[in-house]
């Protein structure tokens, strides 16, 4: 869900492409000052009303409960802007 509706202003694993950063503004969502405060009910809140600004829209109706509940957990856990792994060599 999050990689359809979200990566494309947000990037893969939060770190946004620096064409929004410029256009738009849009924040690291993988920064440590983002990951130190960041809760499901944040990110539900956000993904729901969208940005204070207006420039992310508002999801609520557009999709469905669990499907915000569902991106707002993905952002939220340790694992959405872990590093990369290496790959084997």
């Amino acid at each position: 869900m999050f990689q359809s509706l979200c990566a494309t202003c947000h990037g893969p694993d939060g770190r946004p492409p620096a064409a929004m950063i410029a256009r738009y503004g849009v924040r690291d969502r993988a920064a440590p000052e983002f990951r130190a405060r960041v809760t499901t009910e944040l990110v539900e809140r956000q993904v729901r009303s969208g940005s204070k600004n207006k420039l992310m829209p508002a999801f609520e109706g557009a999709i469905s409960d669990p499907q915000i509940r569902a991106v707002a957990a993905f952002v939220a856990s340790p694992q959405f802007a872990s590093p990369p792994l290496a790959a084997p060599r």
